[in-house]
Parts: structure tokens; C-alpha cells; sequence
């Protein structure tokens, strides 16, 4: 393990030793905290293998009650969490052939985590939300750092895609799911706000070539996939800047499946005023799209990329 991560390590197990909580001489207090801290801990893996990484029900439960029958805030408790979980973090853990791009990508991921949660000591209160389930996700390999996204390598396409859209995308997904061999597991996508600022094209490109790697030596992997509002085959026409996912997607010989349209609540309008004015005035309207690149065709791509 690099020394970087393990100097992040052996930061948070002297802070997690050391905490007043846990080192207090209340021992009938430390000793409760310590326990509800390892209870926690198990919470955070997933209880089948397909669960994804937001689907931890017990784990978000015992976050909001716990804090008062242990007298601790919920900040604290989460930050104690986050330390039993990098002080315990291991690629052995991780149900999975890793690439040397994986691991690397983790030197920068775990100091982050810690940054973040522990070393920043913010006064803001700490929520338990989708940012802080994607931590978790890291740190427990339900999710891996995957250059501009975090992938979920054991996720399926949901079938329920073969109804969405008329008869032509029922043929198309029955074809695409043919040509991969099945639904899961498949490595979905996700946009994780704390691990970059900005989308780019190179960093694009970077995260298909990583996830054709990781897919090299994990042959049990069947695909691609990733659902939003970005693989919308006609964002370039609102939003130029963003015309390069489409334009990768579709050298990989990507399958778009139309999921559902989005409200004044999409995810299209956090950081865009011109989509914003565009939905205002009528001539934008946001739709998640569902791409998918079955492994030969992504491994096939990758190739030629070195070619």
C-alpha cells in the first residue's frame, strides 16, 4: 500500500485511539460508543452484493438515532465512522481484480476523505446524504475511483428499460443485453461532485480507458452503464461544451434507452444558467438518458486507442 494512504491511516487510527469519546474513563461510556461504532462499521457493507451503494437502510437509521441514546452528536459520530473506515481500509477487501489506475486513484481519494470529513474540522453540521454515502461507498469498495466518475462495479441495467420507449427501444435493449451476456454485473457510472469540479473531455476519455482496464482483468464484468441527464443524445445543442460525451459514446458504439424526463429539479440546472433559461423559455426539456457499452465493444475501443 502506498505510503501516502498509509500515512492517512496511521493519522486516523491515532486520532480514532486517542478520541476523548473512546479514551475517556467513563469505560461504560467508551466501551458503548466503541460497540455502536463497530455496529456501524458492518452497516456499511452491503448485506448482497448488488445492493447499491445508497441502500444502506440500517446504516442511516442507526445514524439518526444513536447520537442521543450515546449522548455524541450526529457530526461526531459520522466523523469516528469515517475514521474506523480508513483506518480499516484494505484492497484486499474489495471483491475484485484491481489495476495499478484503481489503487493509484485511491492515493488520491482516501487523503481527500480525510481532508474532508476529519482534518477540515468544519462547524457545519454533518447530514447523511448521497456525498456522504459515496464516501462510505469508496472506502468500502461499493464504489471505485474511477478518473472523472466513481463506478459501481456490481450494478445491472434495469430491464425495466425494455418498456420505456416503444417497440424500437424494446428491440434495441433485448439486442443490447444479448451482445453483453446478461444485465449484471455491469459497472455503473456516477458523477461524484467531491472528487472533481468540472467535466472535461480528456478526463472522459481517461475514465472510459480505466473502466476498459479494470474490465480487462475482471472478465466476469459484462458492461458500461450510466444514467442522466448528460447522455441526453441532444445536450450539445443546448449546451455545446458538453457535445464531447456523446461524441466519445458513440466511437465506443454506445446504445442510448430513453428512462424518463426531468422537472425544475434536475440536476441539468445546478450549475447552468443558460440550461435554466432555456427550460424557462420552453426550448429545453430535460431527459435522463441510460447509455450502455457492452465489454467488447469498450475493451475493442480501448484497443484501438493504443493502436
Amino acid at each position: 500500500m502506498n505510503s501516502n494512504l498509509s500515512s492517512v491511516q496511521a493519522a486516523a487510527l491515532a486520532q480514532l485511539t486517542q478520541h476523548p469519546v473512546l479514551a475517556s474513563t467513563n469505560h461504560a461510556q467508551s466501551t458503548l460508543v466503541a460497540n455502536a461504532l463497530q455496529q456501524l462499521n458492518q452497516h456499511c457493507y452491503p448485506s448482497s452484493l448488488y445492493y447499491a451503494y445508497n441502500q444502506r437502510p440500517e446504516l442511516i437509521k442507526k445514524l439518526q438515532e444513536l447520537p442521543e441514546k450515546l449522548d455524541i452528536s450526529q457530526t461526531e459520530l459520522v466523523r469516528l465512522l469515517i475514521l474506523k473506515l480508513i483506518t480499516g481500509f484494505s484492497f484486499q477487501r474489495i471483491r475484485l481484480n484491481l489495476t495499478n489506475a484503481i489503487r493509484d486513484n485511491y492515493q488520491r481519494s482516501v487523503p481527500r476523505i480525510y481532508q474532508k470529513w476529519i482534518a477540515e474540522q468544519s462547524t457545519e453540521i454533518i447530514s447523511v446524504n448521497d456525498v456522504l454515502l459515496k464516501d462510505i461507498g469508496l472506502l468500502t469498495g461499493a464504489l471505485l475511483p474511477c478518473a472523472e466518475r466513481v463506478v459501481e462495479p456490481f450494478s445491472a441495467i434495469q430491464r425495466a428499460l425494455v418498456f420505456n420507449n416503444g417497440i424500437a427501444q424494446g428491440w434495441r435493449f433485448i439486442k443490447a443485453l444479448a451482445a453483453a451476456k446478461g444485465n449484471k454485473p455491469v459497472c455503473r457510472l456516477h458523477i461524484h461532485l467531491s472528487e472533481i469540479t468540472s467535466l472535461t473531455a480528456s478526463g472522459w476519455r481517461l475514465t472510459c480507458q480505466q473502466l476498459a482496464e479494470l474490465m480487462l482483468v475482471n472478465p466476469q464484468l459484462k458492461g458500461m452503464v450510466g444514467a442522466c441527464w448528460f447522455y441526453d443524445p441532444a445536450i450539445a445543442t443546448v449546451s455545446p461544451k458538453l457535445a464531447f460525451i456523446s461524441e466519445l459514446l458513440n466511437d465506443m458504439q454506445a446504445s442510448w434507452f430513453y428512462s424518463h424526463t426531468e422537472d425544475e429539479k434536475s440536476g441539468a440546472f445546478s450549475r447552468s444558467a443558460s440550461r435554466k433559461q432555456a427550460f424557462a423559455n420552453g426550448s429545453y426539456m430535460p431527459k435522463n438518458y441510460v447509455v450502455f457499452i457492452p465489454r467488447k465493444r469498450l475493451l475493442a475501443w480501448n484497443k484501438r486507442q493504443s493502436s
